[in-house]
């Protein structure tokens, strides 16, 4: 008896199943790929982890927004408004508001590219689980493609054989003179 396809080809290893098979390197404890191979490494990732959040921006808020409170904002404003009532700059050198509003935006903007890179980082980790997930499907269709063209080529050959012995029994009696054999 013939072995067919499916006995002679050994079924796909468990690990084929898994997306992030082919990055070993991030299961490796020593792996610089690992979450950083020194202890500073991880913290500052975790600091950086930690202020990527939306929390962080409302609770640095408020505690900037106590500090100037605290510190005199209403009497600023008051002098503010007084001076700008006497013709004077609202902001005067060495422009103070300024800075301040500079190095708001760049706080801001620091957090808000945190938080932007763990969504997109989020975003890339989705797509290539689904890819490799398309990946395997595909690979999974074109095995069972392949197995079901095996056993159609041994069909075509059993039957080939059939018909090659049923030609030669024709051939036998129709040409060798003799009767034919039963069927």
């Amino acid at each position: 008896m013939e072995a067919t396809a499916s006995e002679t080809q050994p079924e796909p290893a468990q690990h084929s199943r898994n997306p992030l098979r082919y990055h070993k390197h991030y299961q490796d404890d020593g792996s610089p790929y690992a979450g950083g191979s020194s202890f500073m490494e991880r913290v500052a990732e975790g600091v950086a982890s930690g202020m990527g959040t939306v929390g962080f921006i409302i609770i640095s808020s408020g505690l900037i927004l106590a500090w100037v409170f605290t510190n005199g904002a209403a009497h600023y404003i008051s002098a503010t408004i007084k001076a700008i009532g006497h013709g004077s700059p609202f902001d005067p050198e060495p422009w103070i508001l300024l800075n301040l509003i500079f190095s708001a935006v760049a706080f801001y903007t620091g957090a808000l590219v945190i938080i932007a890179q763990k969504a997109q980082t989020r975003t890339d980790k989705a797509n290539e689980e689904a890819a490799a997930k398309h990946r395997d499907e595909i690979d999974q269709a074109a095995r069972t493609m392949l197995q079901q063209n095996t056993d159609l080529t041994v069909q075509v050959h059993t039957l080939a054989s059939q018909l090659q012995a049923l030609m030669e029994q024709v051939h036998a009696a129709t040409c060798g003179g003799g009767e034919a054999p039963a069927a």
